[in-house]
């Protein structure tokens, strides 16, 4: 493989291998004859770059004009999701209940309450 390339992907690898459930978890857990085994929703996403020299279109005398280039990443993330429990008395999937994710909704529903409650008491006063 060419070195030039070999050191560009260097880097992807090293995100793919931070995206995992053991970057998450860790290893799966063992409690006697319970086996938990984490499940995480991970999510990656890459760019590039390019570049372009132009045909040298001055005038005789003139500055050539010059090149042009863009560049651009890459990232993801890893969300736990929930886990595998593994027991004698069988497989079920038990979920991770996030309540934070509940938060936004809150305040668009309090906002939502507030400006009605609002335009109900200035239409009373308007009728007055």
């Amino acid at each position: 493989m060419d070195e030039t390339i070999a050191v560009g992907i260097q880097p992807i690898e090293e995100m793919m291998g931070r995206l995992s459930a053991r970057a998450v978890f860790g290893e799966p857990i063992r409690e006697g004859e319970v086996t938990l085994i984490p499940v995480v929703s991970v999510a990656y996403g890459f760019g590039y770059g390019v570049g372009r020299k132009p045909a040298d279109e001055g005038a005789a005398g003139a500055a050539p004009a010059k090149g042009s280039g863009s560049g651009a990443g890459g990232g993801g993330t890893a969300k736990p999701q929930g886990f595998i429990r593994i027991a004698a008395d069988g497989v079920r999937y038990e979920p991770i209940n996030d309540p934070a994710r509940f938060i936004p909704l809150a305040g668009i529903l309090l906002s939502a309450w507030s400006v009605f409650w609002i335009a109900k008491t200035i239409r009373a006063f308007a009728r007055r």
